[in-house]
């Protein structure tokens, strides 16, 4: 005599269960996505090595790796081979931080002070965007306009995103780093449209108001990442039975 099968005893994921298996996933994504941010670095040294003329971290501007033509530009002589990819480079790292906002946005506490952060970084990363759309010798007001969300606005977001992580007392060391960071930015770009460089010169004072927000957005992507591995570990349990 044959017995029906007995129902299969296996639970099965809710949908809220679901849900937290999509929400990892894009969290994932999102934290990868901010960590090659570190290509903005590595471009910069790749293009700079291409360079046939001496090249300053302390006199020559970032944007002078995207000049398009050779001859003297300001106090320099500028002349970058590979400067597309420099501009490239520019244009990857917006749309890097335009996604990665929209797919971490979840790892920051809701609220005003979340929306208003991540519409701030939505717009240094339009900025950037237009950076290297508008290379230093094409369109200099456009250009001068992106570099200005990436130096103002950009650091003003890592203040106000780092402000809203502190209610939460979840990520304090994360909250400090990016209200540090923020400040530190804002504060190096005073002083850059103030000419006072510090002895860092002129390039080394707009590296230091530049290159805080593609490091925090590897940091906190880092950070990201690690929290995803973290989190609903009992829908991964589902997913994986």
């Amino acid at each position: 005599m044959k017995h029906a099968d007995s129902p299969s005893l296996s639970p099965k994921p809710s949908n809220s269960v679901n849900a937290g298996i999509k929400d990892t996933r894009w969290l994932r994504i999102g934290s990868v996505v901010w960590i090659l941010a570190v290509q903005f670095f590595l471009a910069q040294l790749v293009v700079q090595w291409a360079w046939t003329t001496p090249f300053s971290l302390k006199q020559n501007f970032i944007s002078d790796l995207g000049n398009t033509t050779c001859g003297p530009y300001g106090n320099n002589y500028v002349c970058s081979p590979w400067h597309a990819w420099m501009n490239l480079s520019f244009g990857a790292l917006g749309v890097i931080i335009l996604l990665g906002a929209a797919l971490t946005r979840s790892e920051f506490p809701t609220g005003r002070l979340r929306t208003a952060g991540l519409m701030l970084l939505s717009a240094a990363g339009i900025g950037i965007i237009l950076v290297g759309e508008y290379p230093e010798n094409g369109n200099l007001l456009m250009h001068k306009v992106g570099a200005a969300g990436h130096f103002v606005i950009g650091n003003l977001s890592m203040v106000v995103l780092g402000i809203s992580l502190i209610p939460g007392n979840q990520r304090r060391g994360l909250a400090a780093y990016s209200i540090i960071s923020g400040l530190i930015g804002l504060a190096a770009t005073v002083l850059f449209i103030s000419d006072k460089f510090l002895g860092l010169g002129i390039g080394g004072m707009e590296r230091v108001a530049a290159y805080p927000l593609p490091l925090w957005l590897i940091v906190t992507g880092v950070v990201f990442c690690s929290a995803a591995a973290r989190v609903n570990p009992t829908a991964e349990s589902f997913e994986a039975s």
